[in-house]
């Protein structure tokens, strides 16, 4: 009996410590931010409706030009959306993460040359719903 009060007390403290956890991801490919559109205030984004009013499809010709799917069913979207800038600006993911109850998602930004024109750098990560929580928190690494 005081081998199993033992055991139930061990697993209780491994099921209680709340250690970082890696959260598989997948990166979308060929969207764009719509013009006109307010920047999100949250960077989760679990409808399509909610998807499809901010984001357009951009697909390409060639193997592997067609926007990345969405099983909104299954999936939600992570959106970091950066202002327009002149700046070539790019942004990569680099990890996410379970942490305290909430999602971190990490990313590099890289600006380089002015450019003779606009753009809106937008990075965009698809994640299974059984990692979904309330809160989702971008840390993007700046140099």
């Amino acid at each position: 009996m005081k081998r199993l009060l033992l055991l139930l007390a061990g697993i209780a403290a491994l099921v209680s410590c709340k250690s970082p956890m890696d959260v598989p991801y997948s990166e979308l490919d060929h969207y764009f931010f719509k013009n006109g559109q307010a920047v999100p205030d949250n960077p989760k984004i679990d409808t399509e409706e909610a998807f499809a009013s901010l984001f357009g499809m951009a697909p390409v010709m060639g193997e592997g030009g067609k926007p990345t799917p969405v099983d909104f069913g299954k999936e939600f979207v992570i959106a970091v959306v950066y202002p327009v800038t002149e700046f070539h600006t790019e942004l990569d993911p680099e990890s996410l993460r379970l942490e305290n109850g909430e999602l971190v998602f990490t990313g590099d930004e890289t600006v380089g040359e002015k450019q003779s024109w606009s753009m809106q750098p937008v990075l965009l990560v698809k994640v299974s719903r059984k990692y979904e929580t309330e809160t989702v928190r971008i840390a993007i690494k700046r140099p």
